[in-house]
C-alpha cells in the first residue's frame, strides 16, 4: 500500500528516524532544484545590461536614447501622458534595415531671416533644436526674423495639427541675436530659451496646453553678454541643461541644470583651456552630464598665422563628462585634433552632430576638410571607433536610430536637391556599416551647400525630448525659407 507523503512527512510509526531523514533531505533538494529553475527563467528571459570591465575615463551612464514601439501615422489626440521612466540601457542587436520613404514636404515660412553676409541667419548653429513632436501628433518649430537689428530678431513659434499642411504662428518674441531653442518636456511641455535684446538674461518660456499659453522665467545665472551660442537638452525623467558658451580664453561653459525633483535651477560654470562651442549636451540619469563639442577661437590664441579673410579656426573637438551635476567637476577628452594646410583653412574638423544611443555610446560625427566625413564612438570615456565615411555633403551629415534602434545616417546632396539616407546594414550595431544612399526628392522645396545660410536637415531627437520612432519629422532651411519634412524609416 502506498503511503500519502504527507502521512510521511507527519512522522508515520512505519518509518523509522533515518528514513525520515533521508525524506526530508530529498523534499528540501527538490524545493531548492525548483527555486533555481524559476530564478533562471525570471533573469535570462530578457538581454541584460552589456558590462565592461575594462578601466575607463569616466563612469557608466546610461545616457538619454531609448527604443519605443513607433507612431501611428496619422497621430491623435491622447490623455496627458505619464512622464517616461528611465529606460534599461541595452546591447543594440543587428536588425534589417527599413526602406526610408519622404511622406510629407512643405513651407513653413518665406519669412525666415537669411540675407547673404548678413549674421546671424535663421539657419546658423548646427546644434540648435528646432522641432517637436507631441504624443497627440501635434507639430511645434521655431524660426527667427529679421526683427529691429542685430541684437533684437523676433523668434516665432509655428504649430502644426495632425492631418494637416498648414503651419500657422502661435507666439513670437525678442530672440536676441541667434535662433532660439525648443524642446519638449515628459508630459508635452513646450519649452523655449531665448535672450532678449542679448542683454545678458536667459528668459524660459514653458507652456502645458500644447502652445495656447506660456509661462515666463528668467533664469538666473552670470551669464556671458555675447550672442550665446547656446543650446538645450532634456532627458526623458525631465531634468533640463540650457548653456551658453564663453570667450576665446580660457573656454568657458555657463549651464544652468534644473531638475524637476526640486523644481530648481542651479547655475554653473565649467572651464577649459580655449573656447569649444557649437555644443551638444547630454543629461543623463543619475545627475551626469555629457558634453561635445568643437573648439572655435583665433588662429593667432593657437599660435597660428591670421587668415586673410576669416580669422577663427575650428580644428579640435572635444568630449567632456561631469559625474554629479551638484558637484561639477569636467574630465576632457580630446577626439580630433588637425593642423590648417593653409592659412585659409577653417573647417578643419567641423562638428556636424553628437548623439547618443541606446547603448548609452556618444556617436561624433564630423567633417575632416582633408579626408571626408569622420564617425566617431565614445563608450564610457573611450574612443572605441573613429571611421571614415563616404557620405555626401560632409557639413551635413546626421545620425539617428528608429523605434528598434536602427541606425541611420541622414545628409542631403551635394546640390540640395535631395536628403539621402544611409541605413546600417543588417549586421550592422552602430551605424558604421552603411547600405547605398536611398536619395528622397526635395527638388520641389531645394536646400543649399551654405552651412550658415541653408541648415542641415534637423529633425526630432532623444536630447531635445522626443522618444526614437520611424517616423522622423523635420526641418531644413535655405535662406528666408524654411521647409518642414516628415519621413518613414521603415515603409
Amino acid at each position: 500500500m502506498k503511503v500519502p507523503l504527507l502521512d510521511k512527512l507527519k512522522g508515520s510509526s512505519a518509518i523509522s528516524g533515518r528514513k525520515r531523514a533521508i525524506l526530508f533531505s530529498l523534499v528540501a533538494i527538490l524545493v531548492i532544484a525548483v527555486s533555481i529553475s524559476i530564478y533562471t527563467q525570471k533573469t535570462h528571459s530578457h538581454p541584460q545590461p552589456m558590462t565592461n570591465s575594462a578601466s575607463t575615463a569616466t563612469p557608466a551612464s546610461q545616457g538619454i536614447g531609448f527604443q519605443v514601439p513607433p507612431h501611428a501615422t496619422t497621430p491623435t489626440t491622447k490623455p496627458k501622458p505619464k512622464a517616461t521612466s528611465a529606460p534599461t540601457s541595452t546591447i543594440i542587436q543587428p536588425t534589417i534595415p527599413g526602406v526610408p520613404t519622404l511622406g510629407q514636404l512643405d513651407q513653413v515660412t518665406d519669412q525666415a531671416f537669411g540675407n547673404e553676409g548678413d549674421y546671424v541667419p535663421n539657419s546658423w548653429g548646427v546644434h540648435k533644436l528646432r522641432i517637436i513632436r507631441t504624443t497627440s501628433g501635434d507639430l511645434f518649430t521655431i524660426f527667427i526674423s529679421e526683427g529691429s537689428d542685430q541684437q533684437n530678431r523676433t523668434w516665432h513659434l509655428m504649430h502644426q495639427a495632425p492631418g494637416s499642411s498648414t503651419w500657422t504662428e502661435l507666439k513670437q518674441g525678442n530672440a536676441g541675436t541667434e535662433p532660439i531653442n525648443i524642446i519638449r518636456g515628459p508630459h508635452d511641455e513646450i519649452h523655449l530659451f531665448s535672450w532678449p535684446g542679448t542683454n545678458q538674461e536667459a528668459h524660459h518660456f514653458v507652456s502645458n496646453d500644447l502652445g495656447q499659453t506660456f509661462k515666463e522665467e528668467i533664469l538666473q545665472g552670470q551669464w556671458s553678454s555675447d550672442q550665446g551660442y547656446s543650446g538645450a537638452a532634456i532627458n526623458p525623467l525631465g531634468d533640463i541643461v540650457f548653456f551658453q558658451t564663453g570667450d576665446d580664453v580660457p573656454g568657458i561653459f555657463y549651464w544652468t541644470y534644473y531638475s524637476p525633483n526640486t523644481n530648481t535651477w542651479t547655475f554653473h560654470t565649467s572651464q577649459m583651456d580655449y573656447r569649444h562651442t557649437y555644443a551638444f549636451f547630454f543629461p543623463g540619469y543619475n545627475n551626469d552630464l555629457t558634453m561635445v563639442a568643437m573648439r572655435d577661437v583665433l588662429r593667432p590664441r593657437l599660435g597660428l598665422p591670421s587668415a586673410q579673410d576669416f580669422n577663427y579656426i575650428f580644428n579640435e573637438i572635444r568630449y567632456f563628462y561631469i559625474g554629479n551635476v551638484y558637484n561639477p567637476v569636467m574630465q576632457q577628452l580630446s577626439l580630433t585634433q588637425v593642423q590648417p594646410r593653409s592659412n585659409d583653412d577653417f573647417d578643419v574638423t567641423y562638428l556636424t552632430d553628437a548623439y547618443m544611443d541606446t547603448q548609452g555610446r556618444t556617436h561624433i560625427i564630423y567633417s575632416n576638410q582633408y579626408d571626408g566625413v569622420h564617425h566617431v564612438i565614445v563608450d564610457h570615456g573611450t574612443i572605441i571607433k573613429n571611421v571614415i565615411q563616404n557620405v555626401t555633403a560632409p557639413n551635413k551629415v546626421r545620425i539617428i536610430q528608429d523605434a528598434i534602434g536602427h541606425f541611420y545616417l541622414i545628409s542631403m546632396d551635394d546640390q540640395g536637391q535631395s536628403i539621402n539616407i544611409y541605413p546600417g546594414t543588417a549586421g550592422d550595431t552602430d551605424g558604421t556599416q552603411l547600405e547605398a544612399a536611398i536619395h528622397l526628392d526635395i527638388s520641389k522645396f531645394p536646400g543649399c551647400t551654405d552651412d550658415d545660410f541653408c541648415h542641415s536637415p534637423t529633425f526630432i531627437v532623444p536630447r531635445g525630448g522626443n522618444p526614437l520612432s520611424n517616423y522622423l519629422d523635420g526641418v531644413y532651411g535655405n535662406h528666408n525659407n524654411e521647409y518642414y519634412f516628415r519621413i518613414n524609416l521603415r515603409s
